[in-house]
C-alpha cells in the first residue's frame, strides 16, 4: 500500500512494507546523522509507568489523565515519521530529560509552543542544552515578572545545527549566546546520555492533544523532524525589537552578562533560586522602571545608565545595547551587595572588572 508522507521533509512517497528499510538507506531518513540513528531508546515500561503514577508527564491533576505514553517499536528512532497518521501527528516524540531534570511539564506553555513555531523545529530535534536554556529564560523571565518573549530569547541566543557530517547531515538543533550576551552557562558541557532516554506521547481517546488546533487538523508548531530545520530562522537583531523587548533584553544583560547563571543550579532548585535573583534584581532601578512602564503600557524608551535609572534614548541610535556595557562600578556594588551564604553555586563565576 502507499502513503504519500504530508509532513515527509523529502516530499517523496513511500511504500510501506512489512520488511524495514535500514535508516541509512531509507530516503525519509538518510539525512539524519548517524549518530541520532544509532542511539535506539533506553526506556523501559516500568519506568514509563512510574513517570505516569508520579505525576511527571503533566504535573499530576486531571490533565495526566489526557495522555498516554507508550515505548518506540523496535527499529524506531527519534526522528521516524509517524506514518500511520502521516499529514496529522497522532503522537508526539519526548525527551525524558526535559521532564524530570528540566522541570519542563505537557502540554508546553504557550511561550514554548510559539518559539518551536518561530524556530520551526520539532520538540525532539532541539538538544538538552537547548531545552535548558529555554526553561532557564522562561522561570528567570517569571521571577522578575518580565515578558517571556520569544523574540528577546532569539536575540540572546541563536539557534545553529552543531553536526560534524557536515551540512548533508542534519542531527539535534541547539542554541548559543550572541557575542558578549551570555547569560546562562550550558546544563551540562558534554551532554551525551540524553538521547537513548524518549517515548511516544498519544492523546487518550478523541481529546485534541496541544500539538494541534482544537479542530484537529493543523499543528500548533512541528512535530517531526526536519533536514529542512532552520532554513526559514531569521536571526533577531536589537534594533528590530520593539522598545518593551529591548529593555527586556537590557535588563536580563545588566543582571546576569558579567556573572552567568549556572542552569543547572537554577533548574535544580527553582525556589531557591528565585529568593536570590530576586534579591539582586530587587537593587535594580530599571527592572522597576521597565515594570511601572508595562503596567502603564508606554511607549518611551526606559534605557539602562550608569545609576541603574533612566538614560537618555541616544543610547539606542546605535542600533545595539552597548549601554549594557555602561556602569561597571554600579554593577560590582550590586553584585558584591547580594552575596549571601551559600550563593557561589548559582554562579558561573564571580564577576570582574574588565582590564583598561
Amino acid at each position: 500500500m502507499a502513503e504519500v508522507q504530508g509532513n515527509d521533509p523529502s516530499g517523496v512517497v513511500r511504500e510501506v512494507e512489512e520488511a524495514q528499510v535500514p535508516h541509512e538507506l531509507d530516503p525519509l531518513y538518510n539525512w539524519v546523522n548517524r549518530d541520532v540513528l544509532g542511539s535506539p531508546s533506553t526506556m523501559t515500561e516500568d519506568y514509563l509507568s512510574e513517570l505516569k503514577s508520579f505525576g511527571v508527564i503533566c504535573g499530576g491533576g486531571e490533565e495526566e489523565k489526557l495522555y498516554r505514553v507508550e515505548l518506540p517499536r523496535r527499529g524506531e528512532r527519534v526522528c521516524d515519521l509517524n506514518l500511520e497518521h502521516p499529514r496529522v501527528p497522532h503522537w508526539l516524540w519526548v525527551n525524558e530529560v526535559m521532564l524530570t531534570e528540566f522541570g519542563v511539564q505537557i502540554p508546553f506553555t504557550p511561550f514554548q509552543q510559539r518559539l518551536l513555531q518561530r524556530c520551526f523545529v520539532a520538540p525532539s530535534q532541539f538538544h538538552l542544552n537547548a531545552w535548558s536554556a529555554i526553561q532557564c529564560f522562561e522561570l528567570v523571565a517569571e521571577f522578575l515578572k518580565l515578558p517571556q518573549d520569544p523574540e528577546v530569547f532569539l536575540y540572546l541566543f541563536t539557534v545553529f545545527s552543531p553536526n560534524a557530517e557536515g551540512k548533508a547531515k542534519k542531527g539535534y538543533m541547539s542554541v548559543r549566546p550572541g557575542k558578549g550576551q551570555r547569560i546562562f552557562g550550558l546544563y551540562e558541557e558534554s551532554f551525551h546520555d540524553f538521547k537513548g532516554r524518549y517515548f511516544k506521547l498519544f492523546p487518550v481517546g478523541d481529546h485534541p492533544p496541544f500539538w494541534l488546533t482544537l479542530e484537529g487538523d493543523v499543528c500548533q508548531f512541528p512535530s517531526y523532524w526536519s533536514k529542512d530545520v532552520g532554513v526559514n530562522y531569521v536571526p533577531v537583531s536589537y534594533r528590530k525589537m520593539n522598545e518593551e523587548q529591548r529593555n527586556t533584553a537590557d535588563v536580563l544583560l545588566w543582571l546576569f552578562s558579567e556573572r552567568v547563571l549556572k542552569a543547572k543550579a537554577v533548574l535544580g532548585n527553582p525556589e531557591r533560586a528565585r529568593d536570590l535573583i530576586v534579591k539582586m534584581a530587587g537593587k535594580n532601578k530599571t527592572l522597576a522602571n521597565l515594570h511601572r512602564a508595562m503596567a502603564a503600557n508606554l511607549q518611551g524608551p526606559i534605557i539602562l545608565s550608569s545609576s541603574g535609572g533612566q538614560a537618555s534614548s541616544s543610547a539606542l541610535e546605535g542600533g545595539s545595547s552597548s549601554n549594557v556595557q555602561a556602569g561597571i562600578e554600579s554593577r560590582l556594588e550590586v553584585f558584591s551587595s547580594a552575596v549571601v551564604a551559600g550563593e557561589e553555586d548559582l554562579w558561573g563565576g564571580w564577576f570582574r572588572p574588565k582590564e583598561a
